[in-house]
């Protein structure tokens, strides 16, 4: 436990001194909150009764959560990969589990404050509700949303021997969950034929829909069991896939 604080304070301090470039990540949903709130304001969503600015919060929410685990965690374990630096750890005493943990838990920390800053932002541009009574529905999710990410970075970072090759691939899958998976624009906003490519290549629009019903409309988690089943299926796939290509690795090795 030691050594994981311990390591996880060393890369705190690793994302610090890049602060700059942290922060315009961060930062980023926040300006676009403000830019698409204005653009979509007036904007009813007619089957539900709310408006397309009271969804966008807990999309842009998903932003900061792919940006913190995808791109930010997941470059740097690359990095750490290429430079032969997760070898030199272990040998320090340090298993993969907290090596693994330490670099994301400093990530953790600056999604929080990002999400953090969003909230504040959308409460006083657009007094924008905050589900306070429906707290642990909205952190489960929050909580299965950061595995999945958690899931794809593995996956992309175990089939890449370059952290060029991580950042490339990361960023595809970046954007194109932000563009087609309903975090920028509406899901209600997309023709039909789009509509379908989402719905079926896209698991992060089923984290979505249950998202804004936790967030916005104040359901319960459990009536997007299925919704959510989608993401914990996908995601365990990922993982065994994760695994047989690591035993593989180890096997040729």
């Amino acid at each position: 436990m030691s050594n994981m604080v311990t390591f996880s304070f060393f890369q705190l301090k690793l994302l610090m001194r890049g602060y700059k470039d942290t922060a315009i990540g961060f930062i980023l949903p926040v300006v676009m909150f403000i830019i698409f709130s204005n653009v979509f304001a007036g904007e009813m969503i007619l089957e539900t009764g709310f408006s397309l600015v009271d969804y966008l919060l807990p999309a842009f929410i998903f932003i900061i959560i792919i940006n913190a685990v995808i791109v930010i965690y997941g470059q740097y374990y690359s990095v750490y990969k290429e430079q032969g630096n997760l070898l030199k750890y272990r040998l320090l005493g340090l298993d993969h589990f907290t090596i693994s943990l330490g670099i994301l838990l400093p990530t953790l920390i600056f999604q929080l404050l990002a999400i953090t800053l969003l909230v504040a932002t959308a409460i006083i541009t657009s007094e924008v509700p905050i589900p306070f009574n429906n707290m642990p529905s909205v952190l489960l999710v929050i909580f299965l949303v950061n595995v999945f990410q958690y899931s794809l970075a593995a996956l992309i970072f175990t089939v890449t021997t370059k952290s060029s090759g991580y950042q490339s691939i990361a960023l595809m899958f970046f954007f194109y969950q932000m563009f087609l998976g309903g975090l920028t624009f509406p899901p209600e906003m997309f023709p039909d034929s789009i509509k379908i490519i989402v719905e079926f290549f896209n698991p992060i629009y089923y984290a979505l829909i249950a998202f804004r019903g936790v967030w916005t409309e104040g359901d319960p988690v459990y009536l997007y069991f299925q919704e959510l089943g989608v993401i914990i299926i996908v995601t365990a796939i990922l993982m065994f896939v994760v695994n047989i290509i690591t035993k593989n690795k180890r096997v040729i090795e």
